[in-house]
Order: C-alpha cells, then sequence, then structure tokens
C-alpha cells in the first residue's frame, strides 16, 4: 500500500471535527452508564488515576471550555498544591481532583450536562477567538490556537482516555467510526510538530481499527515498520513504552522511540 505523506494530510474541518466530538461524547455516554460498583476505583494507566478520575478530568476540560476563567483559576491553584509538576500536568491532575469523591450518577449527569454545554460554546466561537494562541511550556517555540484545541486536541483527549478506561476495565475499544481521520491527524502533527526530530523518514503502517499507512519524515525512507494504529497512539502519548512493532531495524526504532504530548 502507497504510504501517505504525513506533511501532505489535511487538517479536519471544524464541521467534520464537531461530528467526530458528538460521536465520541454518545460513545462515553453508554461508557459511563455501563460502568458499576467496584469499577470506578478501577486503576488506569494514568498514575494515580483511576476510572472516576478521569470522568472527573474530563469534566474538568469541558469547564473550561464553558467558563474560560476556569483555566487560569487552576493554573494558579495547580501551581500551589504541584509546585514540580508540569504546566498543563498539574492543571489535569487539579480537575480530578475537583470532581473526585462524587458520586457516579452524579458523574454520570455532570458529564452529559457540561459537554452538552461545551459543545455549543465551541460552535459558537468566532474566528477571532479560535485564533488566541497559547504556548506550550515543555516545548519553547511551540504554540497552539484555541480552535484547534478545542476541534483537534479535545476530542483526542476524549478517546484515548475513553481507550484507558476500557483498558482498565479490560473491555473491548471500539475506535468509531471516525478512528482512522483522528488517527491520521495525529500523523499529521507528529510531523508538523517538534516531535520526530532527527529521526529518518519510514513508512509505518498502522494495522487494526483506524489504520492506514504513512511516511513519516522527510527524504527517502530507511525502512518500513508496522504497529497496531491503537496501540502506537497509546505509545505516542507516552502509555505503552514496549510497543509491538515489526519491520526493518532503523524504521522500527524511530517509531517506536517518538513521543507527543495528547
Amino acid at each position: 500500500m502507497t504510504a501517505v505523506l504525513a506533511t501532505d494530510i489535511g487538517r479536519t474541518d471544524r464541521s467534520r471535527c464537531a461530528q467526530h466530538r458528538d460521536a465520541e461524547l454518545r460513545a462515553w455516554h453508554d461508557l459511563l452508564k455501563s460502568i458499576d460498583g467496584s469499577e470506578w476505583q478501577r486503576r488506569t494507566v494514568c498514575d494515580a488515576w483511576d476510572v472516576a478520575d478521569i470522568a472527573g478530568h474530563m469534566i474538568g476540560q469541558a469547564e473550561d471550555v464553558i467558563k474560560p476563567l476556569s483555566f487560569p483559576r487552576r493554573m494558579r491553584k495547580a501551581k500551589k498544591i504541584y509546585p514540580t509538576k508540569p504546566k498543563f500536568d498539574r492543571h489535569m491532575m487539579l480537575q480530578a481532583d475537583e470532581h473526585r469523591g462524587t458520586p457516579p450518577d452524579e458523574l454520570r449527569a455532570t458529564f452529559d450536562q457540561v459537554w452538552a454545554k461545551a459543545t455549543r460554546k465551541i460552535l459558537k466561537n468566532p474566528a477571532l477567538v479560535r485564533r488566541l494562541s497559547f504556548s506550550v511550556e515543555e516545548l519553547p517555540g511551540f504554540s497552539l490556537n484555541l480552535g484547534y484545541i478545542q476541534d483537534i486536541l479535545l476530542v483526542r483527549d476524549l478517546w484515548m482516555h475513553r481507550n484507558d478506561i476500557c483498558q482498565a476495565l479490560g473491555r473491548p475499544f471500539d475506535a468509531g467510526p471516525y478512528g482512522e481521520e483522528l488517527i491520521a491527524q495525529v500523523m499529521r502533527d507528529v510531523i508538523d510538530g517538534p516531535f520526530w526530530g532527527d529521526r529518518p523518514a519510514v513508512d509505518v503502517e498502522l494495522t487494526g481499527q483506524g489504520g492506514g499507512t504513512y511516511r513519516l519524515g522527510r527524504g527517502e525512507p530507511v525502512g518500513r515498520a508496522a504497529v497496531d494504529a491503537v496501540s502506537y497512539m497509546r505509545t505516542l502519548s507516552g502509555r505503552d513504552d514496549n510497543p509491538v512493532v515489526t519491520g526493518d531495524p532503523a524504521a522500527t526504532a524511530a517509531v517506536a522511540s517518538c513521543r507527543m504530548p495528547f
């Protein structure tokens, strides 16, 4: 199969992103509804978070969309509580903290309510607001605009954390009808940002749900590698440092070692 140049992948437009978000929120609604009893306290791959903490973090993400001033408030508070943690990590930790102990029925209802409001807010944001830019402390010289954060990154966050919960509960994960597009955007971002670095060009075949074949890097590829698509998203995001990657040694080494924030 011919590899798609990651540099040639177009950015998913705002309308299509809204469809992705709606589909992902339906999947979350069904997932949260199915969780019962001690499953809420099942530990996840996300540091010290359990399943309920991940739901609390995602509620916090929606709250920050609805009330933008909650973002700097949490940033200031999180810096005092977690001074040694990276900027965005401590912010997310505080989101989970603020919802810890919420009864399951209330968590479910709050999740649906705040994300319905957040979705309306995202759709109404004018172009000027969407162009607001935010620097990334851990990546000097790299910044993200609000439109990209809300359209692309929030859906990616919902998708990846839903996978975290499925992993923790031992349940099958459905990448969704938009999985291939979401993963393609990740592959674009690997090259678009400072993440691939000086690694050589490679062709990588992502197999399974959401799969496709992509060329990462510039120039002629040094080889070809293959890895499960969803598993590779877990590796890129730092959740799994031992992916099962097969193929040419130089290509597999480059693919397995790349990381980027999700």
